[in-house]
C-alpha cells in the first residue's frame, strides 16, 4: 500500500532539514517502508503558534509497504505481523525537531505532482506586495473618511 508522510519543522530548525530528512527516512526503512521519488518542501505561515513558532517548513513524501496479506506469506507461522504504521507513529511521536506530522493513506490521493502545480499558482495568485496592501487600506479609508 502507498502512503503519504507530512511533517512540520519549525523556521528556526530550517538548517537542519537534510539532518531530520535522513533520520525519518531511515525511520521509515527500518521499519519496511520504501520511499518513492516523489516529494514537496514548503514554508507556510502557520495559523496559530506552535511551541512559539509561526513560521514552519512542510516536507510531504510518500512511501510503499507490502500488503497485510503479502507480509503474512513471507512470516513463518510462530511470527505475529507487527504493526507497521504504529511503529511509524511511535518513533516520528519521539522526534524532538518535528512540530506535527500525519500518515495517511494515498491510494485515492492526486499525484504530488498536481498538488505542487496547484499549490504555485495558489500562491502567485493570492501574493500580494506590502505596497498593494498599503493602497487598498489608504482607498478604504478615504472612502470611509470622504475624502
Amino acid at each position: 500500500m502507498e502512503y503519504e508522510l507530512m511533517f512540520l519543522i519549525a523556521d528556526d530548525k530550517k538548517p537542519e532539514l537534510d539532518r531530520i530528512k535522513d533520520e525519518v527516512t531511515t525511520l521509515v526503512t527500518t521499519a519496511g517502508g520504501e520511499w518513492t521519488g516523489e516529494s514537496i518542501e514548503f514554508e507556510r505561515k502557520l495559523a496559530y503558534e506552535i511551541k512559539h513558532n509561526w513560521r514552519g517548513t512542510y516536507f510531504v513524501q510518500r512511501f510503499t509497504l507490502p500488503d497485510k496479506d503479502t507480509q503474512l506469506k513471507d512470516l513463518a507461522i510462530d511470527e505475529m505481523p507487527k504493526d507497521v504504521i504504529g511503529e511509524i507513529t511511535r518513533q516520528m511521536n519521539l522526534q524532538k525537531d518535528i512540530l506535527r506530522y500525519i500518515i495517511v493513506n494515498a491510494e485515492d490521493l492526486p499525484s504530488l505532482k498536481s498538488f505542487a502545480k496547484q499549490f504555485a499558482k495558489e500562491e502567485k495568485a493570492g501574493k500580494t506586495t506590502l505596497k498593494e496592501k498599503g493602497e487598498k487600506i489608504d482607498e478604504k479609508l478615504e472612502e470611509a473618511l470622504n475624502i
